[in-house]
């Protein structure tokens, strides 16, 4: 079976450290949508890092959610 996939947006999720509640990780996600698929990753990232600058909170992880669909040829 030959599958097509179709990209269709990607998302940007950044999670950031909300400090700590006891010994547990407090973590905050600010995630932005209408990403465009065929952006590269370096250029995800320096955008990332651009939005986390304008944050007060520290930035613990950048994440690139892909919307795709599959369909049989």
């Amino acid at each position: 079976m030959s599958l097509k996939e179709y990209k269709y947006e990607s998302k940007m999720k950044l999670e950031f450290d909300g400090g700590m509640d006891g010994d547990k990780q407090i973590t905050k996600f600010k995630t932005y949508g209408n990403i465009k698929p065929d952006t590269d990753n370096e250029k995800f990232y320096q955008v990332a890092g651009s939005i986390s600058a304008l944050q007060s909170l520290p930035l613990l992880k950048v994440k690139r959610i892909e919307e795709i669909e599959l369909e049989e040829e």
